[in-house]
């Protein structure tokens, strides 16, 4: 696991955008469900770093590994607004995604998942959508 402080993210002004399912989307609306970890994510969020590929890439290349026409769009964090809330953020480089980042919410407990997916939820859409 990459969650150690040789792959800490310090850019605070460098996005980290997810890609968002189209069942994460509520009458066109982003889902604050899209910032927040499952049980399966053991409390690591995956995200894109846009150092590394652009919104479009990362969207382009979210539809063909889900084999997906459209989705939900891309949507951003920046570092240094999850370290606002308390969530740092770690590089995780993969051998299909170099871009790949990791958002720490397991560190904070697991009772606090969600409402710190909220908090990141309302950061994004105050953001905006990246792409399309």
């Amino acid at each position: 696991m990459p969650i150690d402080e040789a792959n800490k993210l310090a850019a605070p002004n460098e996005i980290l955008m997810r890609q968002v399912h189209p069942n994460m989307m509520q009458e066109g609306r982003l889902w604050s469900g899209a910032f927040t970890p499952t049980e399966a994510d053991k409390g690591l969020l995956s995200a894109d770093r846009d150092s590394v590929i652009t919104p479009k890439d990362a969207y382009e290349r979210y539809l063909q590994a889900k084999k997906l026409t459209q989705a939900g769009g891309t949507w951003g964090v920046s570092v240094g607004e999850f370290k606002s809330i308390g969530l740092l953020c770690y590089a995780d480089e993969l051998t299909e995604n170099k871009a790949h980042a990791l958002v720490d919410y397991a560190a904070r407990g697991a009772e606090k998942r969600k409402g710190l997916g909220k908090l990141a939820y309302a950061k994004a859409t105050a953001r905006g959508r990246l792409y399309p």
